[in-house]
């Protein structure tokens, strides 16, 4: 799926490619297995979900979750996606502040098990 909105922090390269200019990839220093990125969370979250507009679960310490993407925000939802209990004006926002067990998503990126787009 191809995002209906281009947020502001969706920058285009000189090939025309969208990419997340706020968590920019970098296959020069990551190599390209996960799309310049660091791993496969920070690849879902920094571009499959929040340029490409893909809805994500994951598990952290064995717990689901399950992020919503709309055109004109993004969510954090039930497993099917019809119960929105926390919303953000875009995804990059949810990224940045919704808080699990007290701690920022962005903050604990890393420790994601199981990431996948939906």
């Amino acid at each position: 799926m191809v995002a209906d909105k281009d947020f502001d922090y969706i920058g285009k390269n000189g090939c025309g490619h969208r990419y997340n200019a706020l968590c920019s990839p970098d296959e020069r220093w990551y190599g390209t297995s996960y799309g310049g990125y660091l791993n496969n969370a920070r690849q879902v979250l920094f571009y499959d979900f929040a340029v490409q507009g893909y809805d994500v679960e994951f598990k952290l310490h064995g717990e689901s979750f399950h992020l919503l993407y709309e055109p004109d925000h993004a969510a954090l939802c039930d497993a099917g996606y019809s119960t929105e209990y926390e919303t953000f004006a875009n995804p990059m926002d949810l990224i940045e502040n919704l808080k699990i067990a007290g701690l920022r998503l962005i903050d604990i990126i890393d420790e994601l098990e199981d990431v996948e787009p939906m």
